[in-house]
């Protein structure tokens, strides 16, 4: 990797090229030297509260990361869905980067590689053209998941005879894996792609794949898992432990979407056994004290678990919030906006959508749907080898009646989304390309002439259910808005649902920093503008009533 780094400057910084495109991909193959520091990381603070461009930013917008004398602003980038090729997620980065946001949270997996290397291309142009220095900054990713790109090398590794230790193969496309081989190769490929000399955290990424697996497997054998599951992770600190002295990491930790579980919830992990496993890692190491800084969690107006439930330190009895802040860890709260309630219902995003009239009549443009597809069987069917397997050529199209029948069991945008994602677009796309390759000649010429007129009817009918889906999740935000309003200041009352979610995140003794995924300019103004407000008081209140709502 040397021979691609630029000469570095006086003040430290690796610089890219002075001719480097604007383009992500450009800037590949530089790094940054250098890490977060608190000198660096406070200035920022005091720079960003005097700027006028980040108006309304106060002194509580930001904060410190637990113990490490770190500088943080209470709302940080999450960047689980940007991209290297969405000009627009490039913007919105450099926009929070410029105006008050100083902690980007990232994943080896996001977008297969793309998230990191859209943060390194973002964070290297700022510095280069010395709007930013490297020590304002604080950098988070995570290791564990094995999907996309690294997932083939690791079936190649298999083939190869060199397979991976410890690999949990929890599901097609999907397998996790903790050992310190593995990190290895993930840590180098990450510091590539973000393109820094060290990283500020990394985070194992979600190792309750492993407690996942034996429960799904039906292993009941679960002191005897865990105590497994521990001695995993503690292998994994000692790595971590390792990489601090090398120079290569300043601080580690977790990310578990299920620390905030129940005890006795059989894939529910311990803060205090992680802790325990820190402490072993960093003996095992030769270091005196470990460096496990940080644990990242899911936490929003629902799931409220790091704070009301009692499910770590001796005897069960503090929270994942009380002990966090007992032994001077920074929590990073995700998920702040997409809620899944402890009673079902499935997720619920915490922002109102806008909801257009309605375009046309569901049942009047069903019939439509009806007509054509009864077309489709009477010219096109016949012409249709079957092949014996799967649905027969004459339930091809029969979205007329499935579709009235999901109608009524769509519960929400997001429930409309993952149907519309997971069951039809998926069978559309199948069928279409493969009656486009068997129907030729003079058939096929009508068959494309029936698919142009078919497909803009049936986009225009789920239009109406994307429509019809939206109002059932304003109907849910209202009610969400209606609960929650009695405890917030008249003068904040009207502001949107989305803010006031994160204000009360942000608010949240405990949480040092609320991850939110603003992925457009607009977005990024929007939550910002809470870094402003005062905190709320005894936000505790809030949780409880929300919770015994359901």
């Amino acid at each position: 990797m040397a021979a691609a780094f630029t000469r570095g400057d006086a003040d430290g910084q690796t610089r890219a090229p002075a001719d480097s495109a604007a383009h992500p991909r450009a800037l590949q193959g530089t790094r940054l030297a250098g890490h977060a520091t608190p000198g660096g990381t406070g200035a920022y603070a005091v720079r960003s509260v005097n700027n006028p461009a980040s108006a309304g930013l106060a002194a509580h917008g930001y904060g410190m990361v637990g113990a490490t004398g770190l500088t943080a602003s209470r709302l940080g980038f999450g960047g689980y869905r940007i991209d290297a090729d969405e000009s627009e997620h490039r913007d919105a980065l450099a926009k929070a980067l410029r105006e008050g946001c100083n902690l980007i949270d990232t994943s080896t997996n996001y977008t297969d590689g793309e998230s990191e290397r859209l943060i390194g291309a973002v964070l290297t142009e700022l510095v280069r053209k010395g709007e930013l220095k490297r020590e304002e900054v604080i950098v988070v990713s995570k290791i564990g998941y094995v999907q996309g790109q690294n997932l083939k090398a690791a079936e190649a590794r298999e083939k190869a005879g060199k397979p991976y230790s410890e690999v949990v193969k929890y599901g097609e496309g999907i397998w996790h894996c903790l050992h310190p081989e593995f990190l290895a190769d993930q840590l180098d490929l990450s510091l590539d792609r973000l393109g820094l000399a060290m990283l500020d955290v990394c985070l194992l990424h979600n190792p309750e794949y492993f407690l996942s697996d034996a429960n799904h497997r039906q292993l009941t054998d679960l002191p005897r898992l865990r105590d497994q599951f521990y001695k995993r992770i503690m292998k994994a600190f000692a790595y971590f432990e390792g990489q601090v002295a090398a120079g290569r990491l300043r601080y580690y930790g977790v990310s578990s979407n299920t620390c905030t579980a129940e005890p006795s919830d059989p894939e529910a992990t311990s803060l205090s056994r992680m802790l325990e496993a820190a402490q072993a890692g960093a003996q095992s190491a030769g270091c005196a004290t470990h460096h496990f800084r940080v644990l990242q969690c899911p936490m929003n107006l629902f799931e409220s678990g790091a704070m009301l439930t009692p499910n770590t330190g001796p005897g069960e009895q503090q929270t994942v919030l009380d002990l966090a802040q007992a032994e001077g860890l920074a929590v990073l709260a995700n998920r702040p906006l997409n809620a899944i309630p402890a009673k079902g219902g499935g997720m619920v995003r915490l922002a109102e959508l806008p909801v257009e009239p309605p375009a046309v009549s569901f049942e009047a443009q069903r019939d439509r749907i009806a007509d054509l597809e009864k077309e489709y069987r009477r010219e096109f069917v016949p012409h249709i080898k079957n092949a014996g397997q799967g649905l027969p050529p004459e339930d091809y199209f029969r979205w007329a009646d499935e579709l009235a029948k999901v109608r009524a069991r769509v519960q929400s945008i997001e429930h409309w989304e993952q149907i519309e994602g997971q069951m039809i677009a998926p069978h559309l796309h199948q069928v279409l390309r493969a009656l486009s390759q068997h129907l030729t000649g003079e058939v096929g010429d009508r068959w494309q002439a029936w698919r142009d007129r078919y497909l803009p009817e049936l986009l225009t009918l789920l239009k109406e259910l994307r429509r019809e889906a939206t109002v059932k999740s304003r109907e849910k935000t209202a009610a969400i808005t209606n609960l929650l309003d009695p405890f917030l200041p008249e003068s904040k009352r009207k502001e949107s649902l989305s803010r006031k979610a994160l204000w009360v995140l942000a608010s949240t003794p405990g949480v040092t920093c609320v991850l939110n995924g603003m992925r457009t300019p607009a977005y990024v103004d929007d939550s910002l503008g809470i870094l402003g407000w005062e905190p709320l008081p005894d936000v505790r209140r809030i949780y409880e009533a929300i919770k015994k709502s359901g």
